[in-house]
């Protein structure tokens, strides 16, 4: 049995948009694109549905979730620098109390 081919956003983009212009078949866009017609079928319909959704706004809860990202990055980056002060200082400490060792 043949693997599963992966295809990018990009690639079924083009094949759907070949689909819908109806220059070339069906039949020869599966053979260029080695991909099976029930497969474009599905691409193409879904395209058909979701397509409004590339110019609809973002809605609130996109938004929401942004900001919540945005908000946690800010935690993480507030961490990183905690850490990075605490590691330094306990560096120099470190430091400093083999200074001290090595004298005694």
């Amino acid at each position: 049995m043949a693997q599963k081919k992966k295809w990018s956003p990009s690639a079924k983009f083009e094949i759907v948009l070949l689909a819908i212009k109806g220059e070339t078949t069906l039949n020869e866009i599966c053979k260029r694109y080695e991909v099976a017609p029930g497969q474009v079928h599905a691409w193409k319909k879904q395209f058909l549905e979701q397509g409004a959704d590339v110019f609809a706004k973002k809605s609130k809860g996109a938004k929401s979730k942004e900001a919540e990202l945005e908000h946690k990055q800010g935690q993480l980056y507030e961490k990183i620098g905690k850490l990075t002060v605490e590691r330094d200082f306990l560096k120099k400490s470190w430091n400093k109390y083999q200074e001290n060792d090595d004298e005694n």
